[in-house]
Parts: structure tokens; C-alpha cells; sequence
């Protein structure tokens, strides 16, 4: 062979590999190279020999000669995925055991997770239907999983005709949007919680016009073969540390599903660890202990939905991920987006409730109007706060460091802080109040006075925009009396200069003793030093 030719097995392996990149990287390389194992013969291909993972057969295009792949004898497990006109040599790979059957992809689909035939997949997978152009959601059809052993009734449907359904979360029932996304060329489909279990095989079905592809093409799966797969046979056991990811390349594929595992009450240390990707999920988590909620990438590991008061109403189940009665939390290195609308009503991004020494670090937290609820010693490091109406707010203490407060698509009030008198609340150190282009007169923090006289607002050497008003503060009701602390010391416009507070209202510029004490953490959120890291 001349330098620089390659061999046709190579060929093939290269084109199994462009075509199963919806696999996670440990399924694509079982599927497409593999090791010595039985052998498998596709009708119109090549014998392979290989072990591990799923066999993908009949791969290449159809053209002249090419007859219809993976119709042959298998002596090896695993199972042989074909397109409906495939053509081209066998994949080599696929699991050893006992036989296996025949899969078919439907007519224009390019993938699905969990792959037909695959097995040790996480109980809480979010369904993936790949197509070759983005698909558009039908308004009627269902998606249904059956557990193969007992098909009398699926295990979840997913009807595409109910715009809002009902589901369980952390032991709460809640309102959820139609749980079906378009992500790039793939439709997503999220199951209800706890929908499949351990050690058991499921089937897939979708009824004609549930997902459409682009070009008015129908997609229908009708066969209890055609998209199966087998959950892993146990939950991991080690709690103390694991991992998210919606390809199936960690233990768990949703985030709700990883907190699930972990006690109640436990006060030993637990990582959830959460590869990139979006994650279309309401988060509840109780009563569990020094739990770190850990974000592969603060950019890329996103949890986005839509949850507000009109859709669950009630302060404890309208938030899109709700903290209740824990110590020790550590949130980082993610986004968390509440896509609520503009007047969607209070729809928080985050709510930490009787939340002691709790850490917000290097995170993204996006919504409108409440996005950030905190109640109990709350602090928050290095992260952006996004929205417009009382978008930082709660009865606890919190201390914000280095954060960016960002009013975003119209004017507000950045913080309505509810602290009992003489209790600190709400102090905001070296941030940046900035906002979208053309917003004017935000202000700083508003109150009901006679409701909540002792309220406390600091802001020590900040940046501020010139969003932000010349009064600054606002008194929505009530008379303020000593016992309210709106406080600044040394704001700072973006060029640097010393902001002009000369027609602030009810606001007091403190003195430098005053802001010192305000920079130390452990005085404002009583004695605790939150940990570097």
C-alpha cells in the first residue's frame, strides 16, 4: 500500500464514527473499532470482528451495488443498527452474548440516545431522536416508553397535545411545561421522574406527527425492536461523588436524578459533578447536607426551564431550582436560566430557604423578576445576577462579592432585602451594577417601610451604571425610620469617577470604619468564614 492510503477497514471506521456522534465517546469507539470477539455478518458488507458496545451496520450511503446492510446472521450480542436503505460493509464492534436483534433507524433519522440495543444506560435518560435537519414539534401524538416485561400499560407517555402536565420533584408536585425541546437537528424528550428503574429493558414508541422531521417527512416507531435498551443493573455506590451527563458518559443523565441518591439528613460531603450540555429540568433538593453542585463549565452547563407563579403558585415550588433546610451547599461553575418571560410573573432562577453557610460561586443566575431568592448565611462569589423587579430579595443574610448585578430588558429595583431590624442583610462588595443598553432610573433597593423598617441594603466600593437613579433608593410605602440602612460607601461611575449621591433618598453614605467592617465576611454573616474553595 503507497504512503498515505488507507485500507478500507480503516475507511469504514472513520465513516462509523461521523455518523454515531450521538453516542457518548466510550459507545462510539465500542461501536466502531472493538476488539476480538464472534463474528457478524451484515448481508451487502463486510465480516467484523469486535467486542463491546453496539454493532453499527450498513452506515454508508446507498449507490450502485449497494444492497440493504445488517440483514445477516449475527453470532455475536449487541444490536445491529441499519439505516431503512443502507448500504456499505459491517461496523466493526458489538457486545458478545447471546444473539441479538436486527434494529432499523426509521427513514431519515441519524441517531437516537439511548442507542438501540444499548445497555447499562442511566434510569433517568432524556429521549434523543438526531435528524440530518432540525425537526419541528407536532401538536398531537404521543411518545411512550414500555418496560418490556410487562407491556400492558408504558411506564411514561409524553403527549404532545397537553401543553402542561404534572410531575413529582423532590416529593412535591408541580406543573411542567410540555417536556419535548428541539436542540439543534434533534427533538429531546424529557420522562417524568423516576419513570424507568434499574436492571430493566424498555422500549420506545412515538406516534406519527408527535415529532416532525424537516421536509414534511412522517416519523413513526411502531415496533417493540426498534428503539430498546437496558438500564444499568444497580445505582452507583459510591454517593460521594457523582456524575451528570446527557449522553449517557456518567452514571446519572439528569440532575434531579443524581440528588435523588443521596440520603436525606446525611452530613457526609457529596459532588454532583454536571457535564456540559442544557438541562431542561425544575430541581428540588431537601434537607441533604454539604452537597456540591458542581458545573463542568460555567458557560456550557446550563439548567434552563420555565417555572413561575402563574405556572406553580406558591413561593416554595414557583423557583426553577429550590433549596430547602440545608448546610454546607456549595452551587458553581454553571448557569441556571429561568425562561419565564417578561411579566410571566415572580419566577426565581435560584431560592435558597433556611440555607445555612450556603455558596453561590462563579455562577450565572437569569431570570426577570425575583431570580434570586435567599433566606438564612448565603455567599456569593465571583457570579452574575440577571433580571429587573426585585430580582435579589429575601430575609436572610448574604454577602456578594465581586459580582456583576445586571438589570436586563427594562428598569426595576435591584433588591428588596426583608431583614429583621438590627439583623444585617444584603451587602454587595466590590460589584458591578450594570444593565442592557438604554435602561434608565433602576433603583438601588425598594421597601415597604412600615412592613420592613430594618431594612439593610450596603453597597461598599461598587460600580455603578448610569442605569441606576439619582435617588437611588426607593420608599414604595411607610414612613423610614433610624432603623433602616440603606447604605453606600465610595460608588464609583465605570470611568472611575466618585458617583455624585447628592439627591439620594433615604440612603447614607457610611464612613470608612463602617465599610471596613462591611468587607469582612465573618461580621456580616455571624461569625462565618466561608471556605476559598
Amino acid at each position: 500500500m503507497s504512503a498515505g492510503a488507507r485500507s478500507p477497514a480503516s475507511a469504514r471506521i472513520r465513516r462509523c464514527r461521523s455518523r454515531c456522534w450521538f453516542l457518548a465517546p466510550a459507545l462510539v469507539a465500542a461501536a466502531c473499532v472493538g476488539g476480538a470477539a464472534g463474528p457478524g455478518d451484515g448481508a451487502g458488507g463486510e465480516t467484523g470482528n469486535g467486542s463491546g458496545g453496539t454493532t453499527i451496520l450498513g452506515v454508508g450511503g446507498t449507490g450502485a451495488g449497494g444492497g440493504s446492510g445488517g440483514s445477516g446472521a449475527r453470532d455475536g450480542g449487541g444490536a445491529d443498527v441499519t439505516r431503512d436503505s443502507g448500504a456499505g460493509g459491517a461496523g466493526v464492534g458489538g457486545s458478545t452474548g447471546a444473539g441479538g436483534s436486527n434494529v432499523v433507524l426509521p427513514a431519515g433519522v441519524s441517531g437516537l440516545f439511548p442507542a438501540p440495543g444499548a445497555a447499562g444506560v442511566c434510569p433517568d435518560p432524556p429521549l434523543r431522536i438526531t435528524f440530518p435537519a432540525p425537526p419541528a414539534l407536532g401538536m398531537a401524538g404521543r411518545i411512550r416508553v414500555w418496560n418490556a416485561a410487562q407491556t400492558t400499560t408504558p411506564v411514561a407517555t409524553v403527549d404532545m397535545a397537553v401543553a402542561m402536565a404534572s410531575d413529582t420533584i423532590g416529593g412535591l408536585a408541580f406543573n411542567v411545561l410540555r417536556p419535548v425541546f428541539v436542540e439543534g437537528n434533534a427533538a429531546v424528550i424529557y420522562l417524568r421522574q423516576r419513570a424507568l428503574t434499574y436492571g430493566q429493558t424498555y422500549y420506545v414508541t412515538v406516534e406519527s406527527g408527535a415529532i416532525r422531521p424537516a421536509g414534511g417527512a412522517a416519523l413513526a416507531i411502531t415496533s417493540a425492536t426498534a428503539w430498546r435498551f437496558t438500564t444499568a443493573a444497580a445505582a452507583p455506590t459510591n454517593r460521594a461523588a457523582l456524575g451528570v451527563a446527557l449522553d449517557g458518559s456518567a452514571s446519572l443523565c439528569s440532575v434531579q436524578g443524581a440528588i435523588d441518591l443521596l440520603p436525606s439528613g446525611d452530613t457526609g460531603a457529596s459532588t454532583i459533578t454536571i457535564a456540559p450540555g442544557t438541562y431542561h429540568e425544575i430541581i428540588r433538593l431537601t434537607a441533604k447536607n454539604n452537597v456540591r453542585l458542581h458545573g463542568a463549565d460555567r458557560a456550557g452547563t446550563v439548567i434552563a426551564a420555565t417555572n413561575n407563579n402563574n405556572q406553580n403558585a406558591g413561593t416554595a415550588i414557583r423557583s426553577l431550582v429550590g433549596i430547602d433546610s440545608c448546610s454546607g451547599l456549595v452551587i458553581e461553575n454553571l448557569t441556571i436560566q429561568n425562561l419565564t418571560p417578561q411579566d410571566g410573573s415572580q419566577a426565581e432562577a435560584l431560592r435558597l430557604q433556611r440555607c445555612d453557610q450556603c455558596i453561590v460561586r462563579n455562577a450565572n443566575l437569569l431570570s426577570l423578576q425575583d431570580t434570586l431568592l435567599l433566606e438564612g448565611r448565603v455567599y456569593v462569589d465571583n457570579s452574575l445576577i440577571a433580571g429587573n423587579v426585585d430580582f435579589v430579595w429575601g430575609v436572610g443574610v448574604a454577602y456578594f462579592n465581586n459580582c456583576e448585578i445586571r438589570t436586563a430588558v427594562r428598569s426595576g429595583f435591584n433588591v428588596q432585602a426583608r431583614n429583621a431590624v438590627n439583623a444585617y442583610g444584603y451587602v454587595f462588595v466590590d460589584c458591578r451594577l450594570t444593565s442592557d443598553a438604554g435602561l434608565t432610573n433602576n433603583s438601588l433597593a425598594r421597601i415597604d417601610a412600615g412592613v420592613y423598617p430594618g431594612s439593610h441594603v450596603a453597597y461598599i466600593n461598587c460600580v455603578m451604571g448610569p442605569h441606576i437613579s439619582a435617588a437611588g433608593w426607593t420608599i414604595n410605602a411607610g414612613t423610614p425610620t433610624a432603623s433602616l440602612r440603606f447604605w453606600e460607601y465610595q460608588s464609583r461611575t465605570p470611568a472611575g469617577a466618585l458617583v455624585d449621591v447628592s439627591r439620594r433618598v433615604a440612603g447614607v453614605q457610611i464612613s470608612a470604619a463602617q465599610a471596613t467592617m462591611m468587607r469582612t465576611p465573618a461580621i456580616v454573616l455571624g461569625g462565618w468564614t466561608p471556605p476559598a474553595n
